[in-house]
């Protein structure tokens, strides 16, 4: 890049040294105008002439595609946290739920859910894990509520009883 810089500031430099030579030779009238006119078009293509060769069609479609594969690429970033925010926000919400049917059936425990995808791309409980202090039958209960309710087959079910 300094040494594209470095070639640019030369050519111009070398053009205007050129140009004012040019203008101290020329002699007075009609010819030193044209000499200016020549000389300052020569200063002007010596100065934007390296962008030119910037803006063909390639360099345009270039750039133009890097910002569009940065575009997608951030949306899709973008896409998976949002897929992971929402899914640990109804694992929050799921887990509160089944704490609140647990005090319905007379005991405290904690819920721990995992969500995942079904093969429609719905987001489905996928496990549970129970920590608290149950009778049989209310862990019974408990159980029917994942299965029916929230579609956590008794496999995908995990207890763990502590001591109240």
């Amino acid at each position: 890049m300094m040494g594209a810089v470095r070639g640019w500031l030369l050519g111009v430099t070398a053009a205007a040294l050129v140009l004012a030579l040019a203008e101290a030779l020329a002699p007075e009238g009609g010819a030193k105008k044209v000499c200016r006119l020549a000389g300052g078009m020569a200063l002007l293509l010596a100065a934007v002439g390296p962008l030119t060769g910037l803006l063909d069609g390639d360099f345009f479609t270039r750039a133009v595609d890097g910002w569009r594969d940065r575009a997608q690429s951030y949306e899709l970033e973008l896409e998976e946290k949002r897929d992971l925010f929402y899914l640990s926000i109804i694992e929050e919400e799921t887990a509160a739920y089944i704490v609140d049917k647990a005090k319905e059936f007379g005991f405290d425990c904690q819920a721990e859910v995992t969500y995942g995808y079904d093969e429609d791309g719905v987001p489905r409980p996928w496990e549970v894990t129970a920590r608290g202090s149950w009778t049989q039958e209310q862990r019974e209960q408990l159980g029917r509520l994942l299965e029916e309710e929230l579609g956590v087959p008794a496999e995908r079910q995990y207890y763990e009883e502590t001591q109240p």
